[in-house]
């Protein structure tokens, strides 16, 4: 069982979401006009990928999702 964990990103602008897709976030939503995404991530690299994604300027927040993810049965 992989335990995941949800992450919410808030960017600049729309060509930081080329950079989110190169790292393991499988995203779910991406609002534009909002300049936010959400999706999930495996919760070991959660803080790896964390920090990588605030070391880039493009970058405004990222915060943990509220929602409970379930775990995911392979």
């Amino acid at each position: 069982m992989d335990a995941r964990k949800g992450i919410v990103i808030y960017f600049r602008n729309t060509h930081a979401i080329k950079k989110i897709k190169n790292l393991d976030i499988n995203i779910t939503y991406i609002n534009k006009p909002g300049k936010y995404l959400t999706g999930y991530v495996d919760e070991k690299e959660f803080l790896s990928i964390k920090k990588q994604l605030k070391k880039n300027k493009l970058i405004r927040n990222v915060e943990e999702s509220l929602i409970e993810m379930p775990t995911l049965d392979i």
